[in-house]
């Protein structure tokens, strides 16, 4: 007797569902079904954005239009809906005039999520390839919910999964299980090396697949970042409402005085914080990095929102998007 037919039904259904993944290390696909109701508690857009805050589900279009809000008054150009014509103006001025409307429309969402293998390190609570998921799994619902239309890029080493934003569930259940998949694929003793410059495929791919007009949100630690991503970014950035959000270890965590040993999968390093060239060592990096993004953010004129890896990343986001404006997210 066949069994009962899956909730969604894309899935396999012939396949025995996995076992609970280990908490903090491996996504649940039940606890990323789970999100979306939480999501819808998350305030959006935050109660002192503004109209064109990008974290609305329904934005005001860049696109000028026919609409119910009237921007401006201009002459008449060659392609201009004629039915928008000012009569009365023309008449006035001897010149053709042409009344221009903002019309409000959806957006595509892109969710770009690090899976490399860069991502799968903590030294305490979740791994930042876990908050990176999650987070935009929360932001996918969220958006899912305002009525935006959600898809995504998930980066790996070995390859980039693309899912093209459209409306309704499908495309971003599709998106959360390739990021599953991908987030099961690491292991320490992954034989795929580290691909650093898999950061400027991704925003390759975003500048061809989101020329304009998108909301851009990408969940990384930002591996790789160097002139090349600057570039990248810029043009990302100068059609798009950009918001990056880089997945950082809590310095609180650092435990000093204690060896510990990092591998890449192939080889191995022991690192004695009891140095203190060694901390100062890793402070410096960690401090290049942090502001590397403080300059992009600057330049950018985006938001940036950082999240830790000592909390659920519901709880950041929440916090984030109900205190902080995208125009002044701070580091």
């Amino acid at each position: 007797m066949a069994g009962p037919r899956s909730f969604w039904p894309w899935r396999r259904t012939s396949a025995a569902e996995p076992a609970p993944a280990a908490a903090g290390v491996y996504l649940d696909w039940q606890q990323l079904l789970g999100l979306e109701f939480a999501a819808r508690r998350v305030r959006w857009p935050p109660q002192q954005a503004s109209a064109r805050s990008l974290l609305a589900g329904r934005h005001r279009s860049r696109v000028r239009g026919r609409g119910l809000d009237f921007i401006e008054l201009r002459q008449y150009q060659p392609g201009d809906d004629t039915r928008t014509i000012d009569w009365r103006a023309s008449a006035r001025t001897g010149r053709t005039h042409v009344r221009v409307y903002a019309e409000e429309r959806d957006r595509p969402t892109w969710l770009v999520a690090d899976q490399r293998i860069s991502m799968f390190f903590a030294r305490r609570g979740s791994l930042r390839s876990v908050v990176a998921a999650e987070a935009a799994a929360v932001w996918g619902w969220r958006a899912l919910a305002g009525g935006d239309r959600v898809g995504g890029l998930v980066i790996a080493d070995d390859g980039l999964d693309e899912v093209m934003p459209g409306r309704g569930r499908r495309s971003l259940l599709q998106f959360l299980e390739r990021l599953r998949s991908r987030n099961h694929a690491l292991r320490a003793d992954s034989p795929v090396p580290p691909a650093p410059a898999q950061l400027d495929a991704a925003l390759q791919r975003l500048v061809q697949q989101a020329p304009r007009d998108a909301v851009i949100a990408i969940f990384s630690d930002f591996d790789g970042l160097g002139e090349r991503s600057r570039s990248l970014l810029l043009e990302l950035a100068r059609h798009n409402d950009l918001v990056l959000l880089p997945i950082w270890e809590d310095a609180s965590t650092t435990t000093q005085g204690v060896r510990l040993v990092v591998s890449d999968g192939q080889a191995q390093l022991p690192i004695d914080h009891g140095d203190r060239r060694v901390i100062e060592g890793l402070a410096t990096l960690a401090r290049e990095r942090s502001e590397r993004l403080r300059g992009l953010r600057a330049e950018l004129g985006c938001a940036v929102l950082p999240l830790l890896n000592t909390e659920p990343a519901l709880l950041q986001l929440a916090r984030g998007l109900d205190k902080t404006p995208p125009s002044a997210a701070r580091l």
